[in-house]
């Protein structure tokens, strides 16, 4: 299925939609709950996003959905959308899903990127980001019918603080250091977010010697997120001491994989290499086909 260009999140136009489920997400105590223990991350460009599911941030409106989806049992307002829309972000490989129907980009998009060197205060930080990010987009390459593509004449953006629709509209992303405190190693997007928050953003403990995560696996990770694809461990199949995230229009694309590169390391299971696993293969063709590089094109 393909996505159109959005201006708007889907949980805006949702909340347009039926503006009542805002005075009810407001008044549940899920809202309440979540206000209370969901961190805030305040971005370069001076916009605030809570940070859920460890590296999915979502805005105001996101978050209104989000906390009814939580609790979302015996809302019948709510249910009744899930017919015709997702709620962002919407689980083995786990995928996106809109009415039964998975969410993928176009066959014929290039997922083209540039990483921002004047956000990373060190021309180092700068170089690793760079490259890892390539060394990821490739492992997916390796896997899939997927093509990213590195356009470093847009690295020289002036302003990072610039919102990510208003760098050159060949690009489909940046790459960008945000100081998020500690809060998330890296963060990115789903297909389905509008151009303006279509941003992998690499916080400084991303950087650290003491981190204990590969650092290309953590990226790999990310654009696993890009290309539409949720934690893992939101599974069933899953340990219960890992993260309670809501699993509203997903679809399950594998068997569950407690190895897999989108599993977050919990209950003992997950890998902190974070490498694509046969399972996560298998997944991603079913969702993008094999590699380009096996497809012979005729024309």
């Amino acid at each position: 299925m393909t996505e159109e260009i959005r201006s708007t999140t889907l949980a805006a136009e949702i909340l347009e939609q039926v503006p009542q489920l805002r005075q009810a997400a407001q008044g549940s105590d899920e809202f309440a709950r979540l206000t209370g223990t969901t961190p805030q991350v305040k971005l370069d460009d001076g916009r605030t996003f809570h940070l859920l599911e460890g590296d999915l941030l979502y805005d105001e409106d996101e978050f209104l959905i989000y906390s009814l989806q939580q609790a979302r049992s015996g809302d019948n307002a709510l249910m009744s959308l899930s017919t015709n829309a997702i709620i962002e972000p919407p689980p083995a490989l786990i995928g996106i899903s809109r009415g039964k129907k998975l969410i993928r980009w176009a066959p014929d998009v290039v997922l083209r990127y540039c990483v921002i060197r004047s956000s990373f205060p060190q021309q180092d930080q700068y170089e690793k980001a760079r490259d890892s990010v390539a060394a990821a987009a490739a492992a997916w390459e390796g896997v899939c019918g997927i093509t990213f593509q590195y356009m470093p004449e847009h690295d020289g953006h002036p302003d990072p603080s610039t919102p990510a629709n208003e760098i050159n509209p060949s690009l489909v992303f940046s790459v960008r250091y945000v100081d998020a405190q500690g809060q998330f190693i890296a963060a990115a997007f789903f297909p389905t977010y509008p151009p303006a928050r279509r941003r992998v953003l690499i916080d400084p403990s991303y950087f650290s010697g003491g981190l204990s995560f590969d650092q290309v696996g953590v990226l790999r990770h990310e654009l696993g997120h890009v290309l539409g694809f949720r934690h893992e461990h939101i599974s069933s199949g899953a340990p219960a001491v890992c993260p309670n995230e809501d699993n509203k229009d997903t679809i399950d694309l594998t068997a569950y994989d407690p190895k897999s590169v989108m599993h977050y390391f919990c209950g003992g299971v997950g890998s902190r290499e974070l490498r694509i696993t046969d399972l996560d293969r298998e997944g991603a063709q079913k969702l993008y086909g094999p590699p380009w590089a096996n497809v012979e094109l005729l024309r």
